[in-house]
């Protein structure tokens, strides 16, 4: 954390907490939407190979063109990249899934 959000302490902890809850949430959306990448060892714990943190953002969000608004509803317009969609389709079907 080399960042310091505000000048306050209240606003740095709340900052904070919003990070630890982002990267919580980032690895139980991983544990949910794939298989385990391999077995449990007495040295060797967890079953899952995550990706780093900024992965899904620059994946979903930075091969984005433009943000549209065809019949008045803003959109998100995306490239024609099939890995993309599968991957933004297999994150919505984890969130459907889940709720």
């Amino acid at each position: 954390m080399d960042y310091i959000a505000v000048g306050g302490f209240l606003g740095n902890q709340l900052y904070m907490m919003a990070a630890v809850l982002s990267h919580d949430l980032h690895r139980e959306l991983q544990i949910q939407t794939r298989a385990p990448d391999r077995g449990t060892t007495e040295k060797r714990t967890p079953l899952w190979i995550f990706e780093e943190l900024r992965s899904p953002g620059h994946r979903l969000i930075q091969r984005a063109r433009r943000f549209t608004s065809p019949q008045r509803e803003l959109t998100l317009t995306m490239c024609a990249n099939e890995s993309v969609k599968l991957g933004v389709l297999k994150y919505l079907e984890a969130v459907q899934e889940a709720g």
